[in-house]
């Protein structure tokens, strides 16, 4: 049987998408058009993830009508009838479900876990799913709302079977990540004791943390980070969503713009040479000309190393998309574009600032690019194998990204 895998969205969903690919234990499919099997994980984050998922499935469904057609993820979860419309013969199955797949269609499945991800050198691995905050523009608490968390044993075993693999870094990802919670012994392991747990194994390896809500981003992880001598990547990629503090109550968000600079701050002393990230949301509704630009202000001054823009998207059943001071699409788009000009700013200053600097990377299968600690993208004088290697960043460009020498 050949399979064809597509991920839509989230490093979650790479994660559930390649324990599924390694489960069905399938001949790889190059296109949609050449497979028996198409398993389609989809997102709903927003309108646009939604649109990108139903038109692949509708091409699915029109051009290879005999492969048996599986769609999962957030939106089979959310909106299955959006699915069956373009696609009837389909599978739908919603992220509840989805480790069950491979029962359903007949197959023997390896066990859970993965062994590394499919056109990457570096594994993702999902430690925690779920989410039961009341963000008012955000339809996942209703999409994945029960809290869990990987038990602590099968999670290291499953990382210390990647290093023994060979994987050079392995991303820690979760809906919110912080909030992972197990036991081992009896004893209780939060996050950070789970992350101290992990770097303390054996091989020559790093960790990288995805998104975290800066409220998990407290003193201990920073100290774990600031002492971990690059075993725990400093690169933080933390949702800010505006740097208005009148914007995040209308959101919905926990903290204030000033909660976030003061952690911010606690975590640039500790670890001055951070990578800093953040998610970006603009045009929600009742969002001011002032606000925009006070959250514009925000952003230059806190000194972000890139930004994740997204525009808002009204979601069906939050309160947001009820809001009667909807922002034009024209507003929305023009904010957007600001903000994008901006993160293009703050990357290359960033690239700026580690030129002459030694850093740790982690090539790409190609082999010619590769991830520094704090991840920046740098380009390579020729291809390198997979692993750890100590790199100098150079000030000169090509393509407009920065090369390295490797010693």
């Amino acid at each position: 049987m050949k399979a064809y895998f597509h991920t839509f969205g989230c490093r979650v969903n790479q994660y559930e998408t390649q324990q599924l690919r390694e489960r069905l234990d399938a001949e790889p499919a190059e296109s949609f058009e050449d497979a028996d099997l198409c398993v389609v994980n989809t997102c709903t984050v927003t309108a646009t993830a939604d649109r990108d998922a139903l038109r692949l499935v509708r091409k699915i469904a029109r051009r290879n009508p005999a492969a048996r057609l599986v769609v999962t993820g957030c939106l089979a979860t959310r909106d299955p009838k959006a699915i069956l419309k373009e696609a009837p013969a389909a599978l739908v199955i919603g992220n509840k479900d989805k480790d069950s797949i491979p029962a359903l269609l007949g197959c023997s499945a390896a066990p859970m876990g993965v062994t590394g991800l499919s056109s990457r050198s570096r594994a993702f691995v999902k430690i925690q799913d779920g989410c039961n905050m009341a963000c008012r523009f955000c339809v996942i608490p209703a999409i994945r709302p029960e809290l869990s968390s990987k038990p602590f044993a099968e999670l290291k075993r499953e990382i210390a079977g990647l290093i023994a693999r060979g994987i050079p870094e392995v991303v820690l990802c979760g809906v919110r990540l912080g909030r992972y919670l197990s036991t081992e012994n009896g004893k209780r392991i939060d996050f950070v004791s789970a992350l101290e747990r992990l770097l303390a194994l054996p091989g020559n390896f790093r960790v990288r943390l995805s998104s975290l809500e800066i409220t998990d981003v407290g003193d201990r992880l920073i100290a774990v980070m600031a002492e971990s001598n690059g075993k725990l990547c400093p690169s933080i990629h933390s949702p800010l969503q505006s740097g208005s503090t009148a914007v995040l109550k209308k959101m919905g968000r926990w903290y204030s713009a000033e909660f976030y600079a003061r952690r911010i701050a606690a975590l640039k002393e500790r670890v001055p040479h951070v990578g800093l990230f953040a998610d970006v949301m603009t045009g929600f509704p009742g969002e001011t000309e002032d606000e925009h630009q006070e959250s514009v202000a925000f952003i230059e001054k806190t000194g972000f190393s890139g930004l994740h823009v997204f525009r808002y998207s009204k979601r069906p059943g939050t309160p947001a998309a009820r809001a009667p001071e909807q922002v034009s699409e024209g507003g929305i788009l023009r904010r957007a574009q600001e903000l994008r000009a901006l993160d293009e700013k703050l990357r290359a200053a960033f690239a700026a600032r580690a030129a002459g600097l030694e850093r740790t990377v982690v090539p790409e299968l190609s082999g010619l690019e590769a991830l520094t600690e704090d991840f920046l993208t740098v380009r390579l004088p020729k291809a390198l194998p997979p692993g750890l290697h100590r790199a100098r960043v150079e000030g000169r460009l090509l393509d407009g990204v920065p090369t390295a020498l490797v010693y």
